[in-house]
């Protein structure tokens, strides 16, 4: 008989969790942790670029540090109305506080930038204005 690893949740992951629960979506699954070191110098390159475009907060308190995602399979997010059953969602944690996250639909083959961890584009969060907001972000972080 085989048994399959279940990732071990940790106060972040409840944290998270709880969170997830409190803004209305059905966790289906955790699907553990992953420390996302914050780099200046990659912030302009992709995926980092597509990451921050989608938050509301800014990456300068996090450079040089790690930011904790916890990552869940749920259900009845908004992103579910615009492809497939179910969506990944990661929820950014630093220093026990929710700060942001993105979500995807959990299928194979998808691709593209995702949305924010409340299922809004990176256009939708920038105002409708991202090609302006990657000028400024390359022009803040780049060389």
């Amino acid at each position: 008989m085989l048994v399959g690893c279940v990732p071990k949740m940790d106060s972040n992951g409840e944290l998270a969790r709880d969170y997830l629960l409190e803004k209305g979506y059905s966790v289906k699954s955790y699907e553990g942790s992953y420390i996302y070191s914050v780099n200046r110098q990659e912030l302009v390159e992709m995926p980092h670029i597509s990451i921050w475009a989608r938050q509301t907060v800014s990456p300068e308190s996090y450079i040089g540090k790690d930011i904790i995602q916890e990552i869940f399979i749920v259900k009845n997010h908004p992103v579910i109305k615009i492809n497939g059953t179910k969506v990944e969602v990661r929820v950014f944690i630093f220093d026990g506080q929710i700060i942001g996250g993105t979500s995807y639909p959990a299928e194979d083959g998808v691709v593209g930038w995702g949305y924010s961890l409340e299922g809004k584009t990176a256009e939708e969060v920038q105002n409708n204005n991202l090609d302006g907001w990657i000028a400024e972000w390359n022009k803040k972080y780049g060389q």
